[in-house]
């Protein structure tokens, strides 16, 4: 766990460096908050604690969805050979790789909570179950991050199909709900650990069913994270045995 945890502050500290990436936190983010804010001005509404909570989980997963392309960039780097061939393993070293995209997206919270406070915005009860369901949402955007990142590791342009990735997904975790004619998909969503997450962070504190919306994070991801060490080791396989996915 050390060793992991060294490795993973490592790759968030390079993630953050690139500034494509640091832009991208702020704008996602903002662009959100500033959008919710004119949208409750401009209509005379009262803006809700869930306009910063919102701005937070979409920056953080806009991060998530770079996940696309980064098997790629490691490949452009010319350092995702050492990874594959690395004495951890290969998924062992990706992992951080990959999961620097969700943890750096963790930024998104504080930022938009910063944005909201001084733009008068309230940010309602900032308590443990909160925090508790930031954590569950940060672990269901890296289950999906790495079942994208193994989907995509074949392709040399993934990078391009980003946006194709994060808008979709961001309307189906209802970070934004669903529209009546839609709720009957409310409940097959939650095969989406994002989805489960979204509904955690949402109802904080404040409804009877948050403990199972984070159960249903927990088991969802899990289940993610099963699928994504199986796309992974069949990619390397491909790699290392069948000389058909390109590593350098």
């Amino acid at each position: 766990m050390a060793r992991f945890l060294r490795m993973l502050t490592f790759q968030v500290s390079l993630f953050a460096r690139n500034s494509y990436f640091a832009q991208l936190l702020l704008t996602s983010t903002l662009s959100v908050l500033l959008l919710q804010y004119v949208a409750t001005f401009s209509s005379g509404a009262q803006a809700t604690e869930q306009a910063w909570l919102r701005a937070g989980m979409v920056g953080t997963w806009t991060m998530c969805a770079v996940s696309t392309g980064l098997i790629g960039f490691q490949r452009f780097q010319g350092t995702l050979i050492h990874h594959v061939v690395s004495p951890l393993g290969a998924r062992a070293a990706l992992l951080p790789v990959v999961g620097s995209a969700a943890t750096f997206g963790l930024f998104a919270f504080p930022l938009a909570g910063a944005a909201a406070a001084l733009l008068g915005m309230p940010l309602g009860r900032l308590n443990w179950s909160l925090v508790f369901a930031i954590a569950a949402f940060w672990l269901a955007s890296l289950s999906m991050s790495l079942v994208i990142a193994a989907l995509f590791a074949h392709h040399p342009d993934a990078l391009v199909y980003e946006s194709l990735v994060a808008a979709p997904l961001i309307l189906l975790s209802g970070i934004f709900g669903l529209p009546p004619q839609l709720g009957f998909l409310d409940a097959p969503l939650r095969v989406l650990p994002l989805n489960s997450a979204v509904h955690a962070v949402s109802t904080a504190g404040s409804s009877p069913t948050f403990w199972m919306d984070m159960a249903l994070t927990v088991v969802s991801s899990v289940v993610w994270l099963s699928v994504a060490a199986v796309l992974t080791s069949m990619a390397v396989r491909r790699a290392v045995q069948h000389a058909s996915v390109d590593l350098t």
